[in-house]
């Protein structure tokens, strides 16, 4: 099973960033937009996962987030990896304090670690995938999408849980389920 660990966004965030996307989409550009449905906050991608082997994730998951009470993220502005000028992927972003929510992010990473899972290299940057490009984009395309973006604030995202998502890829894009 292809698997990661999200945080859910409420109906009201998601229809603020879906109102975003459809004014970038306006702009031609190679870009995979991503349906209002599948946005959330990816904390861990898995990746596959043995069906067998479930349980056992979701253990961990449990009890890396045991100790952590309810906290808010505040949406603002935007960004691209790597960068706007060659970016791949565009997204939302978070305000400060993002302690709570690396904390969080570091707790699943070393419960999932102990239960076989490898680490992530990279480091934790909260955040809202909301386009993939695929090929070129125009000059300063990226930078006009970054300045769409900036200072907008979509609303919070209240962390109540955290959820263990199924992922399955098609033609037509990928579908989520929530299995925990």
């Amino acid at each position: 099973m292809r698997l990661f660990v999200a945080i859910g966004l409420p109906d009201d965030v998601r229809d603020r960033i879906s109102s975003a996307i459809d004014g970038l989409r306006a702009t031609p550009s190679p870009v995979s937009w991503i349906p209002a449905a599948n946005l959330h906050v990816t904390v861990k991608f898995l990746g596959d996962i043995p069906p067998v082997r479930v349980p056992g994730v979701g253990d961990a998951l449990q009890t890396a987030v045991s100790p952590f009470a309810t906290f808010d993220l505040e949406t603002e502005g935007g960004g691209a990896f790597p960068s706007a000028r060659a970016p791949r992927v565009l997204w939302v972003g978070f305000r400060e304090p993002l302690e709570l929510a690396r904390a969080l992010q570091d707790n699943i990473e070393s419960a999932l670690s102990a239960a076989g899972v490898p680490r992530d290299a990279k480091p934790f940057h909260p955040h809202v995938t909301i386009g993939r490009i695929h090929g070129a984009t125009p000059p300063g395309w990226g930078d006009a999408a970054m300045r769409a973006l900036a200072g907008r604030r979509f609303g919070t995202v209240p962390v109540t849980s955290v959820l263990l998502y199924e992922s399955r890829l098609s033609p037509s894009g990928s579908t989520y389920r929530v299995i925990r």
